[in-house]
């Protein structure tokens, strides 16, 4: 996969991630839930974030 594909789909696993704590969300997560999410999208972020730093 290329670095651009790696930078697509970990964008999207934050958009779904942040989908499911929005308050559009079709059910609503137990805190448990909510916090283990919130660590998951917190480490998709800093791979996005290394990602974007390799770019320049």
């Amino acid at each position: 996969m290329s670095q651009k594909d790696d930078m697509k789909a970990n964008a999207v696993e934050l958009q779904k991630g942040l989908k499911k704590l929005g308050e559009n969300r079709v059910v609503a997560l137990s805190v448990h839930k909510s916090k283990e999410l919130i660590a998951e999208l917190e480490v998709t972020v800093a791979k996005l974030v290394q990602q974007i730093d390799g770019l320049s």
